[in-house]
């Protein structure tokens, strides 16, 4: 399914003109053709915000090439965000969670996040998920006023395992986001 809404680009957005102007976003499940705008859309969001609060050997581990070998496994449940043609954004929906969600640097403060959200939040209810979850890592200060922001209540921090390449075991401090979702029913 593809659902269409309009966000708010500023000035420097490489599709504005100048000034803040409305663009309709695409929200549709990941196709193969989307894999290197993908990974390279989470590389560079997820340095930006996990960069300076996890330590200094997972932030090296995470490569390109490690995005790419993560991906593999989660692409059924990735929902993109597409503006004329390219990837802005992304959620991974798995189970009761919405396990990765990144938007690019330049459509912060446009709208597309929440909106992104919001189609995540759906299609975690259409499965029949009440109880819905996101992780965000102690340290990433805008994600975690986002979530609060978009009506998710902080449950507390707690050690959750992060992904190594090599399946080592490795936690870090995380704020486990909840939201009750409505029935689509």
């Amino acid at each position: 399914m593809v659902k269409s809404r309009p966000c708010r680009l500023q000035a420097g957005f490489p599709a504005a003109t100048g000034s803040p102007m409305s663009i309709a976003t695409a929200f549709r499940p990941f196709r193969p053709d989307d894999r290197a705008a993908v990974v390279r859309l989470w590389h560079d969001a997820w340095h930006d915000g996990h960069g300076a609060v996890l330590p200094a050997h997972v932030v090296a581990e995470r490569t390109m090439e490690s995005f790419d070998l993560r991906l593999g496994p989660l692409e059924a449940g990735c929902l993109v965000a597409e503006a004329d043609g390219r990837i802005l954004g992304f959620a991974i929906v798995e189970g009761n969670e919405i396990d990765q969600f990144y938007v690019v640097a330049e459509a912060r403060g446009t709208g597309l996040a929440t909106a992104m959200l919001d189609a995540a939040e759906t299609q975690l209810a259409r499965r029949g998920v009440r109880d819905a979850v996101i992780q965000c890592s102690a340290g990433n200060d805008r994600a975690h006023r986002f979530y609060a922001r978009a009506g998710w209540r902080d449950s507390g921090v707690r050690q959750a395992p992060i992904w190594t390449p090599d399946g080592r075991h490795e936690t870090h401090p995380t704020h486990i986001f909840v939201k009750q979702l409505s029935s689509l029913d």
